[in-house]
């Protein structure tokens, strides 16, 4: 949903039940806005995977606001391409931006760029909902320079600081999990051609000092590092934080180029708690479709086929169990930590299958060489020994020729902890201690 008052923003489509419970806390602040309400929804991949006929059903039983700017169809579809409208003096153009990768029959994703070449400049603020990955986003923020802020469908997680746009404009948020209300307060200042949001430059300067702080520790393990072999390993930790540094430091420059008269936004993430009940009839389809989910098979690609489960993993890892009669004090270390009940954790809420989730729950799922499909793991339920170590089969039978990772990476970490997926509460210097063993 966005209504554009305060800009409640969601790009992706929110069936009738999630926007009775999201509305609970978002009455409230739409209601202080003297910009009023715009209702607008994209319908983006994971709707369409469902069928077209499927998401035009559900459109019309719920009223549901569609707009998409960039699908051509043989058979029209009924929704604009553009929703306008002027509240408290402001006029507003919001678009709905597919992404390439779609696919419905008979229908094919056209350029964007082309699609939005009409849009408003001006006294107009110019919204696109968009199902494109990032590089994408950036080019059509380049190609149209009259957009004021793109609202992100499909990152998992939330954008508590917005991005910046080549354009000036803002890239938002409040991620694919359902529990964050993003809301995105604005102030025109009459000239201004860029936005600038309140706490943008403050938290850029943050995760630069953080990165900096990372590369220098890394640099002070590699002069103490014992071998070759470690200083190779620390190496690729250098690379990834001299990238990720460059890349902030970039994004830094760039709030401080534009310290110019802008228009100011404000962008606020409200947490949807358990005083924002379940909706029945929602709930009990969800619950439905898990169950289901938990009687087939799923695919890697998110595709589910009946039938009888594939052959149990067999390669290069060979479960934490295997570890035990070695390393028996290890071992039982690990039996205390959040890592040894990982497959559980989603277990407890049906989500063993999903295809968003399973790898970071279970052992070698990010190496070619490990299990492809949640049903063929066997042993490798949770986050065992190897997921950190590496590979165990060979280690096993040439303990000495065939040493593993003693002291891991901090890169194995993020694999999962990547400040996305957990919401960015991952700190190594806090999580590694939990999870490290006392002996070697």
């Amino acid at each position: 949903m966005v209504d554009a008052g305060n800009l409640l923003y969601k790009g992706r489509a929110v069936p009738e039940g999630e926007r009775a419970e999201r509305e609970a806390k978002a009455r409230l602040i739409a209601e202080t806005t003297p910009w009023g309400g715009i209702d607008a929804m994209l319908p983006a991949r994971g709707e369409f995977a469902l069928g077209r006929a499927f998401v035009e059903a559900v459109a019309t039983e719920h009223k549901l606001p569609y707009v998409v700017s960039n699908l051509e169809c043989g058979t029209p579809m009924a929704w604009p391409t553009v929703i306008e409208s002027s509240k408290g003096g402001v006029n507003f153009a919001i678009y709905g931006v597919v992404s390439g990768e779609l696919s419905v029959p008979a229908c094919r994703a056209s350029d964007p760029a082309r699609a939005l070449a009409s849009a408003p400049a001006g006294d107009t603020v110019v919204i696109v909902l968009s199902d494109q990955e990032e590089a994408q986003d950036l080019a059509l923020a380049t190609a149209v320079p009259a957009i004021d802020f793109i609202v992100v469908a499909d990152a998992a997680s939330p954008f508590r600081v917005p991005e910046p746009l080549p354009n000036g404009g803002l890239r938002l948020s409040n991620g694919s999990r359902g529990k964050m209300l993003g809301v995105l307060s604005g102030q025109l200042l009459p000239g201004a051609t860029a936005w600038r949001d309140a706490g943008t430059r403050a938290a850029k300067a943050a995760e630069v000092d953080s990165a900096r702080e990372r590369l220098s520790e890394v640099d002070r393990r590699i002069r103490e590092a014992p071998d070759d072999k470690a200083k190779e390993r620390l190496s690729r930790q250098r690379e990834f934080w001299e990238t990720r540094l460059a890349k902030l430091d970039a994004e830094l420059a760039a709030t401080v180029q534009s310290a110019g008269p802008a228009h100011e936004a404000q962008n606020e993430l409200v947490a949807l708690g358990d005083d924002v009940g379940e909706h029945a009839r929602t709930h009990e389809r969800v619950q439905a479709v898990k169950a289901t989910l938990s009687e087939a098979t799923p695919m890697t690609q998110g595709a589910v086929e009946s039938g009888e489960p594939p052959p149990a993993y067999s390669g290069a890892f060979v479960g934490s169990e295997a570890c035990a009669g070695c390393h028996p004090a290890e071992t039982a270390q690990w039996k205390g930590t959040p890592h040894a009940r990982a497959w559980a954790s989603l277990e407890a809420v049906n989500r063993q299958f999903d295809a968003d989730c399973w790898r970071c729950h279970a052992t070698g799922a990010f190496s070619p060489e490990g299990p492809g499909e949640p049903r063929s793991l066997g042993g490798l339920v949770n986050v065992g020994c190897e997921s950190c170590h590496g590979a165990g089969r060979d280690h096993m039978l040439s303990p000495a020729e065939k040493p593993l990772v003693v002291n891991p990476p901090a890169s194995q970490c993020t694999q999962c902890h990547d400040k996305k997926q957990d919401d960015g509460r991952f700190n190594e210097a806090t999580y590694r201690p939990k999870v490290v063993h006392s002996s070697p």
